[in-house]
């Protein structure tokens, strides 16, 4: 007895660590299945980190309406050393998002840089600094030839490239960052308005010149401004005095907008004007103000996605066709992001301050919304660095 004992004892003690380890292997694979089995409760949710806002996007968030309604509007202003005290007051007041530098405001290079110092101190939202600096009969700095040399003499597209490019690095160095330049139209009639503004050759000579010209401003950080959409053509009439009108069909339509379609279709133009020009055979309205031609033709149609300026809102081309307030408010539902106001006086013998009421009234009262065209400016102030990424 005293012999079976013993030897179930001698058993017990050879195959107990045995058994043990058997059962912690066995637990440990089925912990490892229990690993590698995923987990299907629907109740269980997954944690993911929010996706920033783009900066434009906080910036907009946190802007005024009386903030918003200025950066749709680039004004003239007054002052060459500095803005007069009543000028710089009303910038500061206003907001607006750019200024457009003209002759008036221009003596020389010294006091060019001190005047923008001065504009974009006025304003914690950088602005458009911009000017009509296309060379040839159109230019605000005469000081070089670079800055002179037409597009009419323009040989080649690498000449356009260059021409533009350093043009563009020269008025960077001034602290100009938008130049409402090039134009882009052809026009074959030397008696024609635009004629002596626009790139020689044939029609596809100048589609070459026009992209080749953009490039050039891009890469010196310059914003061009293609001009002015959807073209005057052969017209021998000036908006600046009277209203140009190109008597064509919607059969034509494409041929007198071709430069313009190319160059969309082929480049990242950022940004173009549109001209005050009545197609009466299109559209009843002229091109700034007609939802037929720039929110039909432009935007679908032309699949253009960038920034639409107006030419100059005070010309007379638009005379006997509404009041001030009525053609802003034309402008911007008919699919312009930006209005050009060229004049400005203290009283309202010309239109920013009575335009930017009426703007911010329909704001407030919220029967026009602008923030699409708000995000669309500060996404291209953004883009040249105008606005730093905080």
């Amino acid at each position: 007895m005293k012999q079976k004992i013993l030897l179930f004892v001698f058993f017990l003690l050879l195959f107990t660590p045995l058994i043990l380890i058997a059962k912690n292997k066995i637990t440990l694979l089925n912990n490892k299945k229990t690993e590698e089995i995923p987990n299907t409760d629907v109740e269980t949710q997954i944690i993911t980190k929010p996706v920033p806002l783009p900066y434009e996007k906080v910036l907009l968030s946190q802007m005024t309406n009386e903030q918003k309604v200025g950066q749709i509007f680039i004004w003239g202003v007054e002052g060459t050393l500095n803005l007069t005290p009543e000028n710089r007051e009303f910038i500061q007041k206003h907001k607006p998002g750019g200024v457009l530098l003209m002759q008036r405001n221009i003596s020389d290079e010294n006091q060019l840089r001190l005047l923008i110092q001065d504009i974009q101190s006025t304003n914690s939202i950088p602005l458009f600094i911009s000017i009509d600096q296309e060379g040839g009969v159109v230019s605000r700095l005469k000081w070089n030839e670079i800055l002179v040399y037409s597009q009419k003499s323009t040989k080649t597209p690498q000449n356009a490239f260059e021409i533009s490019k350093q043009r563009g690095t020269v008025l960077k160095g001034y602290g100009i960052n938008m130049n409402l330049a090039p134009v882009i139209e052809y026009s074959d009639n030397s008696k024609s308005f635009i004629y002596k503004r626009t790139f020689s050759g044939n029609i596809n000579e100048v589609i070459e010149k026009s992209i080749a010209s953009l490039s050039g401003y891009r890469e010196s950080g310059i914003i061009p401004v293609a001009k002015h959409y959807p073209g005057h053509g052969n017209s021998v009439i000036d908006p600046h005095y009277n209203l140009p009108v190109i008597d064509i069909v919607n059969e034509q339509w494409e041929e007198h907008s071709k430069v313009f379609n190319i160059v969309i279709r082929n480049t990242n133009l950022d940004a173009l004007m549109v001209g005050h020009i009545l197609f009466p055979k299109i559209d009843s309205s002229p091109a700034t103000i007609s939802n037929i031609i720039i929110q039909d033709r432009l935007k679908s149609l032309g699949n253009f996605t960038g920034l639409i300026l107006s030419d100059d809102m005070e010309m007379n081309a638009l005379e006997g066709l509404g009041g001030p307030t009525e053609l802003a408010e034309a402008a911007l539902r008919a699919g312009c992001d930006i209005l050009i106001y060229s004049k400005y006086s203290l009283d309202n013998r010309y239109h920013q301050q009575v335009v930017y009421e009426h703007i911010l009234n329909l704001v407030n009262q919220n029967l026009i919304n602008i923030d699409e065209k708000v995000l669309k400016i500060l996404q291209l102030k953004i883009k040249y660095g105008i606005i730093d990424r905080e």
